[in-house]
């Protein structure tokens, strides 16, 4: 499954990309297999053979039937793969095209698939290297019958796998499961945060960007050991999923460190936005596919309730990263470094105004939304919480609010809409009297 936090430094991007893919898992497999098949054939020549005739356990009667079967073994094996590299593909660009091209970049990373495909080709080559070895003439004691049992084997298990392979691509159409596996994932706090105090004065020292990309992830806890010995606070400007253009600052530091020329390495940069960026980009690709969803093209607004219901439980989940305006964005752990953008706001405010100019064309949508607003601000107040998150979420249902108002043609629909903010601020008001609102909604009622 996909990681739940973003990479910490180039070597994690390079092993990330390296292993999660379609292709490593099988090109292993496929290297595993000729040692494996020669190790058995080693043990067919030194006891196994003569063991398995000797219990009358023979899977085959006749050396030419060992070699027909083989090849046989390596023909299915072989239609097997093209069959399921056909359906995958058919199946994953009808999928993009409905729901989104960036699934993809979560679809490959699941493991029944990578899993299947290595699979099938370990027992391609095993098969392949039996066939090679037997000799359709010789007695049936010079026959590798230990490797024979072991293509059988294979094969059984290469039909079982590839049913539950293909019912798996059936269901990747199937958008409700991703986007549970995208709150999942995006559920997860990824650091530990605090309020700090801005610096006072000018920051004397900047490490640059050496070229574009988006930041894969920030290594913070090398860093920290790299600048530990110095005792100087420095602000990490690079946040998971942020674009930086070359020569852009990525760290600021209050002192001159010589160690800081290193530390572009702990900050990798890749050439496009990716699932290994963590909540970030999880959080964002929801609202993609509610933007998708609701889009002429689909009209599958059920599909954005989904995700807003989504998107809500997942700011629940965030809502320890909250940190009151006027502070700095510190690490918990590491006092001294500064991380701005890795906070609440910093999480979910590009992502949920990009959500509110989707779904204020669709007042269910946007009705919902403002409700969900109002269930966390109730389990927030419940859990005591900070106010200044509450006011946040309202500026939020406010904004969706009059957003939606203003592009409605139907006043029924305009009422709904304002009543629901009406009925949050109602529940705020009720718990926290001293939080400064506005009131327009109910104005506006009345």
């Amino acid at each position: 499954m996909p990681i739940a936090s973003p990479l910490k430094g180039l070597a994690g991007w390079i092993t990330y990309k390296l292993w999660v893919n379609y292709w490593s898992l099988p090109v292993l497999a496929a290297a595993v297999a000729v040692p494996f098949a020669l190790l058995v054939l080693a043990l067919d020549r030194w006891a196994l053979t003569a063991w398995i005739l000797a219990n009358d356990l023979s899977p085959v009667s006749t050396a030419d039937t060992a070699k027909d079967f083989a090849g046989v073994a390596s023909g299915v094996d072989a239609a097997f793969i093209s069959l399921y590299f056909s359906i995958t593909l058919i199946v994953l660009s009808l999928a993009a095209g409905n729901l989104g091209v960036r699934l993809i970049d979560r679809w490959l990373t699941k493991r029944l698939v990578r899993v299947s495909l290595a699979g099938l080709a370990f027992s391609l080559i095993v098969s392949l290297v039996a066939m090679l070895t037997i000799d359709a003439e010789a007695p049936l004691s010079d026959v590798p019958l230990g490797l024979l049992a072991i293509v059988m084997a294979l094969q059984v298990v290469n039909v079982a796998m590839l049913s539950v392979s293909l019912h798996d691509l059936g269901r990747t159409m199937f958008i409700d499961s991703s986007i549970e596996a995208l709150f999942t994932a995006a559920a997860q706090r990824e650091i530990d945060l605090q309020p700090g105090e801005p610096i006072e004065g000018e920051w004397s020292h900047v490490l640059r960007a050496e070229r574009d990309g988006y930041v894969e992830g920030v290594d913070v806890d090398k860093i920290a050991r790299r600048i530990g010995e110095t005792d100087c606070r420095i602000c990490i400007l690079a946040a998971p999923g942020q674009h930086i253009m070359r020569g852009q600052p990525l760290i600021k530091a209050e002192a001159r460190i010589e160690s800081m020329e290193g530390l572009h390495r702990l900050i990798p940069l890749g050439r496009y936005r990716s699932d290994s960026q963590g909540v970030v980009f999880r959080v964002r690709l929801l609202v993609e596919i509610a933007a998708r969803a609701l889009s002429p093209a689909v009209n599958d607004f059920y599909t954005a309730l989904a995700c807003a219901d989504r998107l809500t439980a997942i700011m629940a989940q965030q809502a320890g990263t909250w940190i009151d305006p006027g502070k700095a964005v510190m690490s918990a752990r590491y006092p001294g470094i500064e991380l701005p953008g890795r906070d609440f706001a910093g999480l979910f405010e590009d992502p949920m105004n990009a959500f509110r100019q989707a779904a204020a064309q669709y007042p269910s949508v946007s009705i919902r939304m403002i409700d969900n607003y109002e269930r966390l601000a109730e389990r927030l107040i419940e859990e005591g919480t900070s106010p200044g998150l509450l006011e946040y979420l309202h500026i939020l249902a406010s904004d969706l609010c009059h957003h939606a108002q203003s592009v409605s043609g139907f006043e029924g629909d305009r009422h709904d809409i304002g009543a629901a903010l009406a009925a949050f601020e109602r529940t705020l008001r009720q718990h926290e009297p001293e939080l400064a609102l506005d009131g327009e909604a109910q104005q506006d009622l009345e």
